[in-house]
C-alpha cells in the first residue's frame, strides 16, 4: 500500500534524516535539501498555509508553478494541511493563473481558494488568496510589485514554526486534481515506474544493489510527473534529482549524483 505524504515526510525524519533526498540543478547552481531540511521547508510551508491563509482540510490550492524544489515543498505542505492541489494545463506556462478548479463533494467544479505562482501576475478578487513565490534559492523577497493583498512567500516563509502539528491522513484522500481525474497517494505513486534500488547497469558502485534509489527527473518533465516520481521514490528512502530547464545533464552530473535512473515526462 502507498505511504501518505505524511508518512514519508515521518519517514524523513526518522530514517537518515541527513541523507539527501532532493538535489536542484539550477542555473543558479546546486542545492541539496536533506530529509530534515526539507521536512523544514515542509513544516513552515504547512504553518504558513494555517496561520495566514486559513488553509484547512478540503481547501483547494492551484500550483501555478514550475518543477522546482520550492513546487515539491509545496506540495507536500499543501498535503499536510489537507488541501487538495490543482495543477492548472500547462502549469507554470502562459496559462491563466487561477484557472485551476477541482471538484467539490458534490460534483461541482470549485474554483481555487489560494492561488500559488512564480509568475507576475494581477491581483485576485476575495475571498481567494494569492501567494507569490519567488524561486531563487536565496530569495528573500518577490522581485516586483506585489499585487494587492497577495502574500509574498519568500518573505513571510522563514518566520514560520519549523514544526507542524497535524491530524493523520487518510490514503484515500485526494491530492491532486489534474484534468479530470482526482488522484490519491496510490494513483500518484502508479503513475512512474520506481526505479529498483541500485539502479542496474547505471549503478555508481558495486555495491549499490543495496541503496535506495536517485532518481534524476529529465529536464522539462511535467509538475504531475515529477510529484508522482517523488511520493514513489521517496517511499523507498530514495533521492530525486531536479534539473532546470537549460541545464546540460552532463557524464559528470550523473555521476557526482550517484543517479541510477532517469525519468521524463510522464
Amino acid at each position: 500500500m502507498s505511504q501518505t505524504p505524511a508518512a514519508i515526510l515521518a519517514r524523513m525524519r526518522s530514517v537518515s534524516p541527513s541523507s539527501p533526498r532532493l538535489i536542484w540543478h539550477g542555473r543558479e547552481g546546486r542545492i541539496e535539501l536533506s530529509g530534515r531540511v526539507f521536512d523544514n521547508w515542509v513544516a513552515k510551508s504547512s504553518n504558513l498555509l494555517v496561520d495566514e491563509l486559513d488553509a484547512a482540510n478540503g481547501t483547494v490550492v492551484e500550483l501555478d508553478l514550475p518543477v522546482h524544489w520550492k513546487s515539491l515543498a509545496l506540495a507536500f505542505a499543501c498535503w499536510q494541511v489537507g488541501c487538495v492541489v490543482v495543477l492548472p494545463d500547462d502549469a507554470g506556462q502562459d496559462t491563466d493563473a487561477g484557472s485551476g478548479t477541482a471538484a467539490s463533494p458534490d460534483g461541482r467544479e470549485k474554483i481555487a481558494d489560494v492561488i500559488m505562482t512564480s509568475r507576475a501576475v494581477p491581483a485576485v478578487d476575495p475571498p481567494r488568496l494569492l501567494v507569490c513565490v519567488a524561486l531563487g534559492s536565496l530569495a528573500l523577497r518577490w522581485d516586483g510589485p506585489l499585487p494587492g493583498g497577495a502574500v509574498d512567500y519568500a518573505a513571510e516563509i522563514r518566520s514560520h514554526g519549523d514544526v507542524f502539528f497535524g491530524e493523520e491522513d487518510d490514503a484515500t484522500a485526494p491530492l491532486v486534481h489534474a484534468g479530470p481525474a482526482m488522484l490519491n497517494a496510490g494513483d500518484m505513486a502508479s503513475l512512474v515506474d520506481t526505479p529498483a534500488p541500485g539502479g542496474g547497469s547505471d549503478s555508481a558502485s558495486p555495491d549499490s544493489a543495496s541503496q535506495s534509489p536517485t532518481l534524476l527527473l529529465e529536464p522539462g518533465t511535467d509538475l504531475l510527473h515529477a510529484l508522482a516520481a517523488a511520493l514513489a521514490v521517496w517511499q523507498q528512502d530514495g533521492a530525486i534529482v531536479l534539473v532546470e530547464d537549460g541545464v546540460p545533464v552532463t557524464d559528470r552530473l550523473l555521476s557526482g549524483e550517484r543517479v541510477t535512473a532517469r525519468s521524463g515526462t510522464a
